[in-house]
């Protein structure tokens, strides 16, 4: 069977071959990038700086070289997937956050010299309600779950199975999930974000990445690429590869 995972890894291994300190993201295609990078022997002489104690932990088994933020190193490049990709017309936006890592994803998002999206075709959507993850600081979650309702949203606490009660991120703060129409995205999350308590949403719009790879089961990459001078995306190239 054909691994999209492991063909977008391989496809943005060149890219790292020549950077120092790379920042990772989450997820299970961040996960298949490690076990790429690890294969071709990558890791070792890179510094690594994760979103999440997950990576964390993964990386840490292959490399003694994971670097906390605090230093305020910035990665030459970024690399994580996501859980939706809005392309709509002139619309490129990502939502992400199913990992519940997405504020110190957006974070290393924003101040990496280089940011890249890899993910599979299944994610790329055009219309359709999205379920966009907000992080909440637990003093105001009654506040903004009730300002969120009095909006026509209809906010779901996240909860796990291995645990009684919300699911508590990396940062301390808790999750709540909201349904909405994917028109509009970012004039909806400067919304959300003006609310206090609410410390960051799953929306990411087009100032946070410069490419986006998509991967196809038929071996087909496709390449969003978005130019930081002008702000504006545009499906760059399309690229086939053998099963």
């Amino acid at each position: 069977m054909y691994d999209t995972k492991k063909a977008l890894a391989e496809y943005v291994l060149p890219m790292l071959r020549d950077k120092k300190i790379i920042g990772l993201g989450t997820g299970k295609t961040v996960r298949k990038l490690v076990e790429v990078l690890q294969n071709a022997n990558l890791l070792h002489n890179k510094i690594i700086i994760t979103s999440s104690v997950d990576t964390d932990l993964l990386v840490s088994r292959y490399t003694q070289n994971v670097l906390s933020p605090l230093t305020g190193a910035i990665p030459e490049i970024y690399i994580d997937s996501f859980d939706f990709f809005l392309n709509s017309g002139d619309e490129k936006i990502l939502v992400k956050g199913g990992g519940g890592a997405l504020l110190r994803e957006k974070i290393l998002s924003f101040f990496s010299t280089e940011r890249i999206f890899i993910g599979e075709k299944s994610k790329v959507i055009s219309k359709r309600d999205v379920l966009v993850p907000i992080e909440i600081a637990p003093f105001a979650l009654s506040f903004v779950v009730s300002k969120l309702r009095s909006s026509g949203l209809n906010p779901t606490l996240r909860e796990s199975n291995g645990k009684m009660g919300p699911i508590v991120t990396d940062n301390g703060n808790v999750l709540v999930d909201v349904s909405v129409e994917t028109s509009n995205l970012c004039a909806l999350e400067r919304e959300i974000k003006s609310i206090p308590g609410v410390i960051e949403t799953g929306i990411f719009c087009e100032k946070l990445y410069d490419m986006i790879v998509i991967a196809d089961e038929g071996g087909t990459i496709e390449i969003f690429q978005r130019s930081r001078e002008s702000g504006q995306g545009k499906k760059n190239s399309t690229t086939y590869f053998a099963r």
